[in-house]
C-alpha cells in the first residue's frame, strides 16, 4: 500500500508516428532519470529507451503505474512486461531518491500482484534488476521473496583515433548489410542459432523478435550486419544509437553459430562496430553481457578494451 496522500495511476499514451508515445513518457522518464542519478550519479537511460520499454512488444501497457507525491509530483514509476514463452514476469520499479525506501516495496507488491492474477500456471516466475549498488533496491527485492540468479556487466570502451581503420577480416570472412526482408529473416535464424544454449533463452517467432529492434526511434537498420562464412551466414552484429547521449555507440546484439566459433569472427565485427562508431565522432562503444557467459564472450571484450563500468544483479521470485 502506498503512503497516506500518494496515488498510482495507468499511463495515458497516444500514437506519434506509429508509436505509443505521449506526455506521460516524459513524467514516466523523468523518475527514472532521478532513479538513475540517484544511484548512479548520472542519467543512465535515454527517453527513448524509457518509450521502448514502456511499449514493448511484451510490455503489460495497462499495467503500469505512475506514482505521485501528495504535491502531485511523478515520484515513482512500475513498468511491467509477461514473456508467455519464457513463463516469466517482469517488474521494472524507479522511485525518486527521497522516495525509494516508501514507495520502492508498494511498488513491487504492485507488480507481484499483477503476476498473480495474470499467470497462466503455477509454474511462472517473476524476474527484476538492480544495480549492484543499489542497496535499498537489492534490499527491497530480497525482503518481498526475490533471491540473486545472474549477473549481467555493462561493458564500455573510450574510442580513439586508433579505432578509425577498418579491421582486416579474418580468412574466408565476409559481411553484409541488412537490407532486404529475407535479410531480416536470416538475422532472426542467426541470433536463436547463436543464443540457444545461453541463460534464459527462449526462442521468439520472427514478428515479435523483429519488433523488439525496429520499433524504436533509436534504431539504426543500417547498421545491422550478416557475417559469412565460405558463403554460409554465421553471424551477427546489431546496433542502435540508444546511447548517443553519451556520445556512445552501442552493440545491442553480437552473435556466432556455435559451428563457426574461434574463427576470430566476434572479434572482427565488434571492432568493425568500434570503427564505424569512431568514424561517425563517437568517442565510446557500449553493450550487455551475462557475466557467467560460456561461449567466450567476457574474455572476448576483455581483450579487445572494454571494461565493466555497470553491474545489474537479476532476481527472481515465483508468481
Amino acid at each position: 500500500m502506498l503512503p497516506d496522500g500518494y496515488t498510482a495511476r495507468p499511463l495515458d499514451f497516444v500514437e506519434v508516428d506509429g508509436l505509443l508515445d505521449g506526455s506521460d513518457v516524459d513524467l514516466a522518464h523523468s523518475v527514472v532519470q532521478a532513479a538513475d542519478i540517484g544511484v548512479l550519479a548520472i542519467a543512465e537511460a535515454s527517453r527513448e529507451s524509457t518509450r521502448a520499454n514502456l511499449a514493448n512488444p511484451d510490455a503489460l501497457v495497462a499495467e503500469h503505474r505512475l506514482v505521485f507525491s501528495p504535491d502531485d509530483a511523478p515520484v515513482g514509476l512500475l513498468m511491467m512486461e509477461k514473456d508467455p514463452a519464457a513463463k516469466t514476469f517482469y517488474i521494472d520499479s524507479y522511485a525518486a531518491p527521497r522516495y525509494g525506501r516508501a514507495l520502492l516495496a508498494p511498488l513491487l507488491d504492485m507488480g507481484i500482484e499483477v503476476a498473480g492474477r495474470l499467470r497462466e500456471s503455477d509454474d511462472w516466475k517473476i524476474e527484476a534488476g538492480a544495480f549492484e549498488q543499489d542497496e535499498v533496491y537489492v534490499d527491497t527485492l530480497e525482503a518481498a521473496g526475490f533471491h540473486e540468479i545472474r549477473r549481467f556487466w555493462h561493458m564500455h570502451i573510450e574510442l580513439g583515433p586508433d579505432h578509425l581503420a577498418d579491421p582486416e577480416p579474418p580468412d574466408g570472412v565476409t559481411m553484409t548489410v541488412v537490407e532486404s526482408d529475407a535479410d531480416r529473416r536470416m538475422l532472426h535464424q542467426i541470433d536463436e542459432m547463436s543464443f540457444a544454449a545461453h541463460f534464459g533463452f527462449v526462442p521468439h517467432p520472427y514478428e515479435d523478435w523483429i519488433s523488439w529492434f525496429r520499433d524504436r526511434r533509436d534504431t539504426r537498420p543500417d547498421l545491422w550486419w550478416l557475417a559469412w562464412y565460405d558463403g554460409e551466414p554465421v553471424g551477427l552484429c546489431m546496433q542502435d544509437d540508444s546511447r548517443t547521449e553519451r556520445n556512445a555507440g552501442h552493440v545491442r546484439v553480437l552473435g556466432v553459430v556455435p559451428t563457426a566459433r574461434g574463427r576470430g569472427i566476434a572479434r572482427w565485427l565488434l571492432q568493425r562496430s568500434f570503427a564505424q562508431a569512431a568514424v561517425e565522432g563517437r568517442t565510446a562503444m557500449t553493450l550487455t553481457v551475462d557475466s557467467d557467459n560460456t561461449t567466450g564472450a567476457t574474455a572476448l571484450y576483455d581483450g579487445v578494451g572494454m571494461r565493466p563500468e555497470r553491474v545489474v544483479v537479476l532476481f527472481r521470485r515465483p508468481a
